[in-house]
Formats: structure tokens, sequence, C-alpha cells
């Protein structure tokens, strides 16, 4: 179980990541001092400590930068081990599937988070100890529990953004989890009730960046993290993405990107 887990050191936290990075494992990093600013999945996130960002699996890490006085840590679970933990289906939607993972917190918060911490590193620095495995299971536990109640309160906040904002995020999200397959604008504004160039024009309004362009950047994003965080060859990525063939796929990629896919790899090796 113990390979299960990863904990990330102040200093280790910005240590062999390549941008995009497609994120492998359940990843919360916790700020207890200065800022931290990230970009995933397209949101720009910019916390100041005390504060937690929660990355999970297929994410898309575009960017992770912090300032001179950060200090934080971190802590990496596989599926493997989260499933192990049998969390109700319910906090596992409010932990692994809303939008909602990055967030400040109180100094409460904070002292309980850390504690965690502490106590797991202190265990597994403790071969001989029978018990260490069951207890750090049930230290994760209760953390997630905290956590979940926690966003709980965050989540029941009412909303304060315009009728056209509530749509251009419902958009995003369509997008977050369709991408891969529906490319097409007409599926999105068929979802949102609107017509196509309706939704570009208010996206345009809003973002700066129209229907099209955030498709197709989503589906280059996804293929760059895959490119330079995986060992996924391009027809894999080709066939995860839906393409009719690898061909169809490079000359998406290259009209989007102004590169091949094997340019673009071959270019993160001479880096």
């Amino acid at each position: 179980m113990l390979q299960d887990i990863e904990l990330l050191e102040n200093e280790s936290i910005l240590m062999g990541l390549r941008f995009p990075h497609k994120i492998q494992k359940v990843t919360q990093i916790v700020i207890t001092a200065g800022q931290f600013s990230c970009m995933v999945d397209f949101h720009m996130w910019s916390l100041k400590a005390p504060a937690v960002a929660l990355f999970l699996p297929g994410q898309v890490v575009e960017s992770l930068e912090t300032d001179e006085e950060f200090v934080g840590f971190g802590m990496v679970l596989s599926q493997d081990f989260t499933d192990s933990l049998n969390l109700p289906v319910s906090l596992q939607e409010r932990l692994f599937i809303n939008n909602t993972q990055f967030y400040s917190v109180t100094e409460e918060v904070l002292d309980a988070l850390s504690s965690v911490y502490r106590q797991v590193s202190s265990l597994m620095k403790q071969p001989d100890n029978p018990y260490r495995e069951e207890i750090i299971r049930h230290l994760f536990s209760a953390h997630y529990y905290g956590l979940g109640y926690y966003m709980h309160g965050l989540q029941s906040q009412p909303s304060t953004l315009t009728l056209q904002q509530e749509k251009c995020e419902i958009f995003m999200s369509l997008v977050a989890e369709n991408f891969k397959i529906h490319r097409d604008i007409g599926f999105y504004s068929d979802k949102l009730c609107v017509t196509s160039k309706y939704l570009s024009t208010m996206l345009k309004q809003e973002t700066g960046m129209t229907a099209l362009d955030w498709i197709e950047r989503h589906v280059v994003l996804y293929a760059k993290s895959c490119l330079s965080s995986t060992s996924m060859t391009i027809q894999e990525i080709s066939d995860e993405l839906d393409f009719p063939s690898q061909s169809v796929f490079g000359k998406y990629f290259k009209r989007v990107e102004g590169m091949s896919p094997k340019a673009y790899r071959q270019s993160l090796l001479k880096d």
C-alpha cells in the first residue's frame, strides 16, 4: 500500500513536471504560506495561503507557478488507494468530480491537513509498526470526510454569475466531458438550446475565444499532455481522441499547433 502514497516536500512540488502535464493520480497541494497559481483544464486559479489545490486523474495542468514566499506540501494517492478507503459515492462526487477543487481554507482546516501530513510522514518511516497501513488508511479516510464537509459548505453558497456567464460555464463543462468525441459546435449549441452563431458570439464576448477555439484548444492541449507526460503512441492518442485515422489527427494537430505530433514530441526531447 505504501507504494500508492507519495509525499511531496516544499521543494519537490514543481520538480520533474513537464507542461502540459496529464494528472495520473489524485494530487493534493496544501499552501501554508505565499501564493500558488495554476491553469487546469483552461481555468486559471490563483490561491493565497492558507489554501488547497486538489488535482484529479485526467485533468491537464497547463502551468503551475509559486512566488518566493511559497511554502507547502503535497500528497499523491493512487486510484487503488483512494478506492480502498470505501468513501460513500456522494462524498466521492463532491471531492473527485465537481469542479470545486481549488479553494481557500481556514487556519483550523490548515492545521488538520498539516497534522495528517505529519502523521502519515512519521508512520511511513516506521517499517516495524504492524498497524501502520491501517492507521494511514484511517487517517486519509478521516481526512477526506473532513474535506468533504468543508467543501459542502462552499458549494452551498449562492452563485453570483450572470445568465450568460452560467451558459459559458456549462459550455466549458460540456466540452471538458465530450471533446474526445464531439468536436462540432452543433452538439454543444443543441445542448444549450442556442444557435451555433449565438454560442460563439457569447463565448467571444465573455472569454475572448469562440466555441471552436475552445474545442480545438481542449483537443490539442490533451494531445500535448499525452505526448509530454505519457508513453502513448501517436496512434493511441489518435484513437483515444476518436479521430478516424492517425493521418487526420496529425493534420488537425498541425493546423492548430503549427507542427505535427511527432515534431512536438521531438521538440520536448531537445528541451
